[in-house]
């Protein structure tokens, strides 16, 4: 069974394949599917469950045999379990700020307070009490 983060990776990813997109994100989305496929090219019967997933309109059963197969192999192969996720927040942040959103992204050895926000009205207080006169909201 695929790990939470795969299905909702394939979902998205599938959805998107089929979806006009803006340059970037079309790019980011593109690298991510053609990796999927390089990786089974090789290996018919994996391959042919990568294209069914990738048509236009594929059933629930096709989008759950590609997230079964991407959590087989991303068991598997950690080097390609990292691959495809490294691909997959690269393709989930174009296609995100494409569509106006915002993507923050905090990643390797970090440590402390880390405050992630797109709008912030008023002030942001980590730890410690208030301090005196400030209003709480």
């Amino acid at each position: 069974m695929a790990d939470p983060v795969t299905v909702t990776a394939v979902a998205t990813l599938v959805s998107w394949a089929t979806t006009e997109l803006a340059e970037g994100g079309r790019s980011a989305v593109q690298s991510l599917i053609s990796y999927v496929r390089e990786r089974f090219r090789d290996r018919p019967v994996e391959r042919a469950v990568v294209d069914v997933a990738f048509r236009e309109q594929p059933t629930p059963a096709a989008l759950s045999r590609l997230a079964d197969l991407l959590g087989q192999e991303s068991g598997a192969d950690p080097a390609f379990a990292e691959e495809f996720r490294s691909r997959w927040v690269r393709a989930h942040a174009a296609v995100t700020v494409e569509q106006g959103g915002v993507v923050n992204s905090v990643s390797g050895d970090v440590s402390g307070n880390v405050v992630q926000a797109r709008d912030v009205h008023g002030g942001i207080n980590l730890g410690g009490p208030p301090t005196p006169g400030s209003r709480r909201t």
